[in-house]
Parts: C-alpha cells; sequence; structure tokens
C-alpha cells in the first residue's frame, strides 16, 4: 500500500532514474498529507520505514546506485505506556466469561488467561496450536515468537489447569485436534484473527465493566508488573518477556516500587560500621 502510494506521486519510472530530489520532494508531500489526515507520528514512522526497507533493499541488490534509504528520517514519536490491567480486573474478566452462557465463552476465556499467565504477545497466542503445549512441563512452545531465540514459554499451574480443561472439551468435540488452532475462529480449523480477538476483547470488557482504555497488550504490562513486584529482577522479566534488549523491558516497570535504600542496607549490611567509624577514645 505504502509503495503504491509512492507510485502514484512520482509515476512508473525506473529505480535508475529515482533520484534524492524526487524523493524529497515526494516526501514533503507526505507530509502535508499526513497532517491533513492527522495520522499520528507512530503511523508515520511506519510508513516512512516501509520505503527505507524497499529502498535499503534495492541498493543492496544492486538496482540502485545511492542508499535512498539514508534520505529518510523518522519523526519524533512519543511512545505512550500501555496502561496494565490490574490482577482483579483479570478475576473480574474471567470470572465474568465463566458465568457466561456464550457459545465461545471458554476459549475467550482460555485466550485471555494465556495473555495474562504466560505474557506472549497476541500474535504468538493466536498462532498457537493444540500440539503446542505441552500439559506434563507446563510449557508452551512459540513456532511464530518474535525473538527467534524465544522458543518456549513456562507456564505456571493456574494456566495449566485452564488449559488442560480447555483442551479435554475440545478433545471431546473435534477429531485430529493436535494439528488445530489452539484459539479457532468460527471454524475449527481457522485461526482467531487478530482483528477478532481484538473486537471479543472490547465485548468481554463492556459485559464485565473493566476499565475502557485497556488493550490486548495490557495483559503484557500486568505480566510483566506482576514479575518485578514478586523478584524485583528487572533482568528474569526480561527474559521471561523474550526481549532482545532491556530498554524494551524498562517500558513495563514502574520505578516507583522500587526503593533503592532498602536494597542498598541489604547489599552492605554484612560491612562493621563499628570499624568504620573512628574511635571516639582516640
Amino acid at each position: 500500500r505504502d509503495l503504491h502510494c509512492l507510485l502514484n506521486k512520482i509515476g512508473n519510472i525506473q529505480l535508475c532514474h529515482l533520484t534524492e530530489e524526487l524523493l524529497n520532494c515526494f516526501l514533503s508531500t507526505f507530509h502535508k498529507n499526513i497532517k491533513n489526515r492527522c495520522l499520528s507520528n507512530a503511523t508515520l514512522n511506519r510508513m516512512k520505514s516501509s520505503y527505507r526497507s524497499f529502498f535499503h533493499w534495492c541498493f543492496t541488490k544492486k538496482y540502485i546506485k545511492v542508499d535512498l534509504s539514508k534520505e529518510i528520517r523518522l519523526v519524533k514519536a512519543t511512545s505512550h505506556q500501555t496502561p496494565a490491567i490490574s490482577q482483579q480486573e483479570i478475576s473480574v474478566l474471567l470470572n465474568t466469561i465463566s458465568k457466561s452462557s456464550d457459545r465461545y465463552s471458554q476459549r475467550d476465556k482460555t485466550f485471555f488467561a494465556v495473555l495474562a499467565f504466560s505474557g506472549i504477545r497476541k500474535s504468538e497466542a493466536l498462532s498457537l496450536r493444540i500440539s503446542d503445549y505441552d500439559s506434563q512441563s507446563r510449557i508452551i512452545h512459540l513456532p511464530q515468537a518474535k525473538r527467534a531465540s524465544k522458543k518456549y514459554q513456562m507456564i505456571p499451574l493456574v494456566l495449566s489447569e485452564i488449559l488442560d480443561k480447555y483442551i479435554d472439551a475440545i478433545r471431546s468435540n473435534v477429531t485430529g485436534e493436535p494439528c488445530l488452532p489452539l484459539f479457532p475462529g468460527k471454524q475449527a480449523d481457522s485461526f482467531l484473527s487478530s482483528r477478532q480477538a481484538s473486537n471479543i476483547f472490547e465485548k468481554w470488557k463492556t459485559i464485565s465493566g473493566i476499565r475502557k482504555n485497556l488493550t490486548l497488550h495490557s495483559f503484557r504490562a500486568a505480566y510483566a508488573s506482576q514479575l518485578y513486584q514478586k523478584t524485583m529482577n528487572p533482568l528474569l522479566v526480561s527474559y521471561a518477556l523474550g526481549h532482545a534488549s532491556f530498554n524494551t523491558t524498562k517500558r513495563y516497570i514502574n520505578e516507583d516500587i522500587f526503593d533503592l535504600r532498602v536494597v542498598l542496607d541489604n547489599a552492605f549490611e554484612f560491612i562493621d560500621t563499628n570499624e568504620l567509624l573512628p574511635n571516639e577514645n582516640n
């Protein structure tokens, strides 16, 4: 879509004839169009990143002599912290769904429980098959993990019990279940889409009465906050979230709950201050 936009503006010319001046002219118009359409800086950067990737690929393949990707500058975008769903809100949400007679209630409850108690991303959860869950080891394998080195996620007992009950119900209704999606759409062999998942969350938010500004990513933020509060170990949180950089993890950590004085006192409690202080008798 973004490349079509470029094509419509500059015309169907050969890549070798595309110049820095022509690209900058397009980008200046692009800025004006963005302002008229009231798109956020984050959206603008996403579109610019498309052009960056494309022109860098063209340069690498030697379709163009100059790396035009270096001419594309991203704008500063403020990153808004995702509100974390509270433990009480998770309980209210899951209990509301449990008491519902909705035909998809067990699927929806299990999906939200996976997000809340495993901390995996929405895309990772939606791509899971039944065979990706190992009940004995209490492990969820992640075939679509964002970080290549993060192949699986260990889960707590509470989530294991929810998954076991959910999968037992699936097995009683369908055959060939290991290859089926863990969270199917309207058909047993189709995956629940990202848009469908978001719409389902909006539905249950309204019914349960929890905060309206929560998103599906709020479960991941809550998972990180809960781990941090219990362990005070940011590296453990970073590993559990599957982050390649700790800078990403810092967005999920509320530094207000970290009492540095207590940590410092505990770290150096072995030192005898009487030996360090001057003797008053001397």
